[in-house]
């Protein structure tokens, strides 16, 4: 009994100290630079979007992988993934390529919601994941905001 007590208040500074180990890094920021079709062999299409990481810390960021997704006005629209991404040096940026395959029913109901509603702004919410290695917690970014098609789509006047 008294043995397992000791093993326990032991694997509790274990704990404890591993978790102060973990440093605290600031956060990158990611904005999107560049978004093109892709060719597809299938029926859904394929997109890449490339993606601006700034890292306003003094560590490097040796990119294990990332995941994001994008949701307009609600619906999960893209959703992807990478992995073996180049690594940002310390107070630098660089650039990253992900590439995605629309959510169909998101899309859908992005669609249907644009013909019921007719609203002029649309509501955007970008997340990204990035993992940056076992002994570092993930990093979490998101950039929301809202665009009116006007300003996407040239006018015809």
């Amino acid at each position: 009994m008294k043995a397992l007590l000791v093993w326990s208040v032991l694997l509790l500074f274990l704990v404890g100290g591993c978790a102060g180990l973990q440093p605290d890094l600031p956060k990158p920021a990611v904005s999107i630079s560049g978004f093109k079709m892709l060719p597809s062999n299938g029926i859904v299409p394929r997109f890449e979007i490339r993606m601006r990481v700034v890292n306003t810390g003094r560590t490097p960021l040796d990119i294990e992988g990332v995941v994001y997704t994008v949701e307009l006005d609600g619906n999960r629209i893209l959703t992807g993934v990478a992995k073996n991404l180049p690594v940002i040096a310390a107070y630098s940026e660089g650039n990253v390529t992900v590439s995605g395959t629309p959510d169909l029913f998101g899309s859908l109901g992005f669609f249907q919601k644009m013909v019921q509603e007719r609203s002029d702004g649309i509501a955007y919410n970008i997340d990204v994941a990035i993992d940056v290695g076992t002994f570092y917690p993930t990093i979490r970014t998101s950039k929301h905001g809202t665009f009116s098609l006007s300003d996407v789509v040239p006018s015809t006047e």
